[in-house]
């Protein structure tokens, strides 16, 4: 089991605030499989699945600090 599974999303999310690049690495690992999915259902085009979710993580990490904790994570990561 990897350590990312038992760490909190919001103890993960802290670490991505303060430009920690384990925590990020982690955050990416945790999410990217499902994200993948989700553009994939999209645009049903492998490539361009891979590009909309490296796009999607980026807008994810210079926006994390506007996620204010109410509701899930995940929730939010999906808008």
């Amino acid at each position: 089991m990897s350590s990312n599974q038992f760490m909190d999303d919001y103890d993960i999310i802290k670490g991505c605030l303060q430009n920690n690049a384990a925590m990020q690495k982690m955050l990416y690992d945790k999410y990217s499989a499902k994200m993948y999915g989700i553009a994939l259902r999209y645009t049903h085009d492998q490539e361009e699945a891979k590009d909309i979710l490296q796009d999607g993580f980026v807008k994810v990490f210079q926006n994390l600090g506007k996620f204010k904790g109410t509701g899930a994570f995940e929730g939010w990561l999906r808008r």
